[in-house]
């Protein structure tokens, strides 16, 4: 071989050991960067995941202090409470309805029949008589099957009592005496009488009958706190009144309260509140429709809401800005009335939530102690405010 050649011969090797080197260098370049790739989405998908996960748990006490306050704020810097001058109302504004009223007292007189002793009247379903029975198996009566003559009320075809015996009442006469004859199941709770038939002497004592509102009947009923009919609606009318009143000092107390601004990390956290409120109604709905039907009642919480992605979250903010307002009102008001929250207030809450003095641990379990304590303060709030903004005579 020439020397011409041979050097091009070599000349062509190290171009070729060049680009076999940089073709290596470009492919560990290549891997690494797939490495990285696939890094990162793994990371992203592991935030995205715990993101989600985070969204969905139902934190009660997000964002607020120890002591049931949204924390690091002073509320009333973010409100400007309601004029409390406005609530120098009187009774008379907040007295139930002439339709109202009557209801009223058709329930009650409702409540309060009188027993005729009209005899021979002939009863029927639904009618409230009073009876007297004596129940026998095989001609001897057995224990607990006498009224001993007292009398027991009842209301026909309520199914009160055993399958059958209210029916062979119905058409009977006021002041007769019948048979009733029950056949029990053996199965029936009493062994005395399980798997037997028994025969109740019955005495149709009377018929229950709506009386008249007056001052007669009011005496005979509530003769103990009233002197007359006009009494007991005068009294009526007032506590009605005062619940009406109390009903729209809550109300007016949110209404005409304006919020100044709103603390970003706290309608932050109510986002995210009312986020994984949602959550678990749909998780909750969605538990009971596999259970009944093995399916799913929504895909998601767009769903549910019936909105999409973007109106969602128009939804939330409203709802989160809703719940934010309520809270710093009330602890604005806690504020402005130096009020306390006790231990006691606290178990009350507690006990509302369904669980007992004895298990407030449970309760903290569940809604974080924070919550408890700012229930509280809406409670302690409320009851300032019954007691101190009352109705004028």
């Amino acid at each position: 071989m020439s020397q011409k050649k041979r050097l091009m011969e070599q000349k062509r090797k190290a171009e070729a050991l060049k680009k076999a080197e940089r073709n290596q260098a470009i492919g560990r370049m290549i891997g690494i960067i797939i490495v990285i790739v696939v890094i990162a989405v793994i990371a992203g998908a592991l935030i995205f995941d715990a993101s989600r996960k985070a969204e969905k748990e139902l934190n009660y006490s997000i964002g607020l202090a120890a002591d049931g306050t949204i924390r690091g704020i002073k509320a009333s810097k973010y409100v400007d409470l309601c004029d409390f001058n406005a609530l120098n109302m009187n009774a008379s504004d907040f007295y139930p309805s002439a339709e109202e009223e009557e209801q009223y007292i058709a329930a009650i007189v409702e409540s309060y029949p009188d027993l005729s002793d009209k005899k021979n009247v002939v009863v029927k379903e639904k009618d409230r008589v009073n009876i007297d029975y004596i129940g026998r198996v095989d001609g001897v009566e057995y224990e607990g099957g006498n009224t001993n003559g007292v009398g027991i009320s009842l209301t026909l075809g309520t199914g009160d009592y055993p399958e059958g015996f209210e029916d062979q009442i119905i058409g009977h006469k006021t002041g007769e005496t019948f048979d009733v004859t029950i056949e029990y199941a053996p199965d029936f709770g009493n062994e005395e009488i399980a798997g037997k038939t028994v025969v109740y002497e019955v005495t149709l004592n009377g018929l229950y009958v709506t009386g008249e509102f007056n001052d007669e009947f009011v005496l005979k009923n509530f003769g103990a706190s009233v002197d007359s009919a006009e009494d007991f609606l005068d009294k009526y009318r007032k506590s009605y009144a005062q619940d009406a009143f109390d009903t729209y000092v809550k109300e007016y107390v949110i209404s005409d309260s304006k919020i100044k601004s709103f603390p970003l990390s706290y309608i932050s956290n109510m986002k995210k509140y009312m986020k994984a409120k949602d959550y678990k109604q749909m998780d909750t709905t969605n538990s009971t429709y596999q259970n009944l039907y093995g399916y799913d009642a929504y895909k998601d919480v767009y769903e549910m809401r019936g909105v999409d992605k973007k109106e969602y979250a128009g939804v939330i903010k409203d709802a989160a800005e809703a719940e934010a307002k309520k809270n710093l009102i009330y602890q604005a008001l806690y504020e402005k009335f130096a009020l306390s929250v006790s231990d006691e207030d606290v178990n009350e809450v507690v006990t509302s939530f369904g669980f007992s003095e004895d298990d407030r641990a449970g309760a903290i379990e569940r809604f974080g102690e924070p919550y408890l304590y700012q229930q509280a303060i809406i409670n302690v709030v409320n009851d300032y405010l019954a007691e101190n903004y009352n109705l004028a005579e």
